[in-house]
């Protein structure tokens, strides 16, 4: 007998599983070959170490809890649902969040910054609320006054016809 199928019936071997021939070819093996009977002696050895383990005995509630947490998901339908949304929608909103206080802020600062002159392209003190926020608007224009960009379109648009 070969040892691949030696290694195969060893469990059933050391159960008793085996019928009277095939437990005499296996025991005659492992008499002869090193490496099977050293793999068998190593599953008898698990096989004794797990019959000298203490056999663990639940609590009494024990079965009540895993039915309860068994039938807990299909009572909370609603709830899992309501879950599964807020994990899809919730980095979303916190962006959107997060830019509408920004957006927010950055209106209440230039206002405060407009207000007080701070602003490069900013002519005179601004007299009245309305201008202010007009200005601090500018901030948002695609090329904002004062900028490079700015500079840089107001060249490209120059036209010598317009200053003679």
């Amino acid at each position: 007998m070969k040892c691949s199928k030696v290694q195969r019936k060893l469990s059933a071997y050391q159960d008793g599983e085996l019928d009277s021939k095939e437990r005499e070819q296996v025991k005659s093996h492992l008499l002869n070959c090193q490496s099977c009977s050293e793999q068998f002696a190593q599953l008898e050895r698990a096989w004794q170490t797990l019959g000298e383990l203490k056999e663990i005995h639940p609590d009494p509630w024990f079965y009540s809890k895993v039915v309860r947490k068994i039938k807990e998901p299909h009572e909370r339908g609603l709830s899992i649902g309501l879950q599964w949304v807020f994990q899809r929608v919730r980095t979303p909103a916190i962006a959107s969040i997060l830019l509408a206080i920004g957006i927010l802020a950055g209106a209440y600062l230039g206002n405060g910054l407009a207000r007080y002159g701070f602003f490069p392209f900013q002519s005179d003190q601004t007299a009245s609320s309305q201008e202010a926020l007009f200005d601090s608007l500018k901030a948002f224009d695609p090329a904002p006054p004062g900028t490079l960009a700015h500079g840089y379109l107001q060249m490209v648009s120059y036209k010598e016809s317009e200053f003679r």
